[in-house]
């Protein structure tokens, strides 16, 4: 039995602790309110001055809503007088290039993070050059790569297989017998699509869904998945032109994918990958996220709620301290601040902003987001 002073010196000590938890998250609220931009104004600035200082420009975005395309409507004029040439984005090589070339009236309706209006605005910057880059797989409708493939080769009987399966759609369902067959294919007249070659589009894209139709592979789903994003994205960075060796690239992912360092799921890689391969190239990054705090937003038919707060602490956190509609923080001179504190002091709140202050250098917030207009 704890005699009444030990009692007394314990709750001191439990009082004392709480104390400066709560001192230390008020610091950093301060520290918040200081380092944050209205982005309408000098937010934009903000980030415009860091993209000019890196080569790489990291944006990782929400899906299905109307205000990251406008940044990016409002953004690109600048940065592409500041050498951004390219976006590599989380569309396939081959909707890359049916958004970005192919005219409306024969452009199929594409499931795609990209709509048209923002391919033909990328392109209007680079002239004859296409921008665009895809550096994902093609998981929408992988049926439509196979009849390209198809048409080039017209008496393949496999190829002639793989489009009758399709014939109503695609459903992952297939993809394991759809695969099988892919890799069957030998000899077959081939094209390169925004880079890369059409057929191995679909046996990568089949790869992947393939494995995401069994329960059991998919984290190797994940990784695989990933893996075609890196070696995509160096793939067309090793074919930019010598006499533009220079050229910077902004990539526009969800936010789960630019993470700088492994995130919680441990397959999200591709931030990482490019901040690595920046330092080996003698170059710096820049990744910025964004998160919604109300408002719905909508892709493919479908609408949700857009409001995350409740997804995590810093962002119900950073949502409270925000001052304008939408807010840019700067998160690194949080880093410091941080780190300071002992682990076993830490608040739940704290750990989280450890967390999303070494992944991302700067973090947007959006009081209210809205549907994306088709």
């Amino acid at each position: 039995m704890l005699r009444p002073f030990a009692l007394s010196f314990l709750l001191f000590i439990a009082t004392f602790s709480q104390s400066q938890v709560q001192a230390t998250e008020e610091a950093i609220q301060s520290d918040l309110r200081h380092q944050q931009y209205d982005l309408s104004t000098d937010g934009k600035k903000f980030l415009l001055k860091e993209a000019s200082g890196a080569s790489f420009f990291l944006l990782g975005e929400l899906h299905g809503e109307n205000e990251i395309p406008h940044l990016l409507r409002e953004l690109l004029p600048e940065m592409s007088k500041e050498g951004y040439l390219y976006i590599a984005g989380e569309l396939s090589p081959w909707a890359a290039d049916e958004l970005e070339f192919a005219p409306v009236q024969n452009q199929p309706k594409l499931p795609s993070l990209w709509t048209k209006g923002e391919a033909s605005f990328v392109h209007s910057f680079g002239r004859s050059r296409a921008v665009l880059w895809g550096c994902d797989i093609e998981e929408g409708q992988p049926h439509l790569l196979i009849r390209d493939l198809a048409d080039l080769n017209p008496k393949n009987p496999v190829l002639a297989q793989m489009v009758e399966i399709t014939k109503a759609g695609y459903e992952r369902k297939m993809a394991p017998q759809l695969l099988h067959l892919a890799l069957e294919l030998r000899g077959v007249r081939d094209r390169t699509v925004n880079g890369t070659s059409l057929l191995q589009g679909i046996v990568s894209t089949l790869t992947v869904e393939a494995d995401r139709s069994d329960p059991n592979a998919k984290l190797k789903a994940s990784i695989e998945r990933e893996s075609v994003m890196k070696d995509l994205f160096l793939r067309h960075y090793e074919q930019v032109p010598s006499a533009e060796a220079s050229a910077k690239v902004m990539l526009r992912f969800g936010r789960n994918h630019l993470h700088r360092g492994y995130d919680e799921r441990g397959v999200s890689t591709l931030g990482n990958f490019v901040a690595e391969f920046a330092v080996a190239q003698h170059k710096s990054v820049f990744n910025v996220a964004a998160f919604g705090a109300g408002g719905k937003a909508s892709l493919n038919g479908e609408t949700w709620d857009a409001d995350e707060r409740s997804d995590d602490l810093v962002f119900a956190f950073l949502s409270s301290v925000a001052q304008f509609p939408a807010t840019v923080f700067d998160l690194r001179p949080l880093r410091p601040t941080l780190h300071r504190i002992p682990q076993d002091r830490r608040s739940a709140v704290e750990q989280r902003l450890i967390y999303w202050a070494d992944s991302y250098d700067a973090i947007i917030c959006y009081k209210q987001v809205t549907p994306l207009i088709p």
